[in-house]
């Protein structure tokens, strides 16, 4: 009698302490820690009644990303959307310890989390510096790898969310503040964790961009409401051109690709890999135009390019790439990540210019459009034109 009271005991012990770590509903702050910064993010905790696993949504600016979690014996993890990324954590009902772990590179980075803390703390001013709401932008300033973009801003008093567009793609979804001289701003999408530090001063912009782990670009910018990059349809230009591309160097793996299989129809091919966030951001418009445009005689095959590449890794991610998404049309796997290798089935071409990219080639086999980088749904209105320059193309 007394061995069953004392393992009760133990059992209503343990059930207690279990309980006691069960991380509380919520919104937590969440910071992935470098050795020259910590970049700070916003989540939720919920429970829903219907589900087994905690709901975690990660919040940057106006996006929402819903992740379920998985939680054994002490710890809790979010597999990262498509991405071969996991972010792994101590159970806590306050706060959390544990690390964002890239398993396609072997890097991990140290993470914590606090129960109820915003993403910043924002002092409200009665008159805030007004930022604008469209920069000139030089980024990797001084640097042989200087490259030019474009700030899309949007200020509410001292809160300021955003994004930053680039010719090889955005960088999704800002979130940060503004106080006297100083913008600091931060996104963090599963893939990457950024700080955007800048002091303005004589008119004019300059700060640091603090991209992975010791690892930064220092950037400036001016206020220029008329400020545009070359538009990703027009920088390859096929009006006068008639070009088959060979569909079969598409694939690494020999004969997975029959081109006779795609006479008739219009193909969209895209140019992607499943550790990018742009290639995702371009994949769910892809996957969803496709659900509602599949009867028509269009088809859609996503060349997947890994950067830790074999042939059965790449096989498996386009597969758990595919479940995840909840793709329809063809995927295959192009090989090794190159932009020289992934532009050869396109004389056109030497190299593309970005991941993702599409091409698109009409029912006789020729290719008739490129786009070139992709504008995600943070530009805001340049997303709204890729969908209407998108379907008038198919159309």
């Amino acid at each position: 009698m007394k061995k069953f009271i004392v393992l009760f005991a133990l059992i209503l012990i343990s059930n207690s302490f279990v309980f006691a770590q069960t991380p509380r509903n919520g919104i937590w702050k969440g910071e992935i820690i470098y050795s020259n910064a910590e970049v700070p993010f916003n989540f939720e905790i919920t429970y829903p009644a219907e589900q087994e696993n905690p709901l975690v949504t990660i919040i940057n600016g106006e996006d929402r990303a819903i992740l379920e979690a998985t939680i054994r014996n002490d710890s809790m993890y979010i597999p990262m959307f498509g991405f071969d990324i996991t972010l792994q954590m101590k159970l806590g009902e306050e706060s959390m310890n544990g690390e964002l772990v890239k398993h396609y590179s072997g890097k991990k980075y140290e993470f914590k989390a606090e129960f109820g803390l915003p993403r910043f703390e924002i002092k409200e001013e009665s008159n805030p510096l007004q930022i604008g709401s469209k920069w000139k932008m030089m980024i990797d300033v001084g640097k042989s790898s200087e490259y030019p973009a474009v700030g899309l801003l949007t200020q509410n008093g001292n809160h300021v969310t955003g994004t930053i567009m680039t010719e090889v793609s955005d960088y999704r979804f800002f979130e940060g503040k503004i106080e006297g001289n100083e913008l600091t701003m931060s996104v963090f999408d599963g893939v990457h964790s950024f700080l955007l530090k800048g002091t303005h001063a004589n008119g004019k912009w300059e700060g640091e961009l603090i991209l992975d782990n010791g690892y930064s670009q220092k950037w400036n910018a001016e206020v220029d409401e008329n400020a545009e990059l070359d538009n990703p349809f027009d920088i390859v230009d096929l009006s006068d051109k008639k070009i088959k591309p060979d569909l079969q160097l598409l694939s690494v793996l020999e004969d997975e690709i029959n081109p006779d299989e795609y006479l008739g129809k219009v193909v969209i091919i895209q140019l992607m890999g499943t550790w990018c966030s742009n290639s995702q951001d371009e994949t769910r418009f892809l996957t969803d135009w496709y659900n509602t445009n599949s009867e028509r005689e269009v088809e859609i095959i996503a060349v997947n390019y890994e950067a830790n590449y074999t042939v059965d890794y790449g096989l498996n991610r386009i597969q758990t790439y595919k479940n995840r998404m909840g793709i329809k049309y063809d995927m295959i796997l192009g090989g090794p990540l190159s932009k020289a290798k992934a532009a050869e089935p396109f004389p056109f071409m030497d190299k593309i210019m970005a991941f993702p990219t599409l091409i698109f080639i009409d029912k006789k086999g020729y290719a008739r459009y490129v786009h070139s980088y992709f504008t995600g749904p943070a530009t805001g209105k340049y997303y709204d034109q890729f969908i209407i320059r998108f379907n008038s193309i198919i159309d």
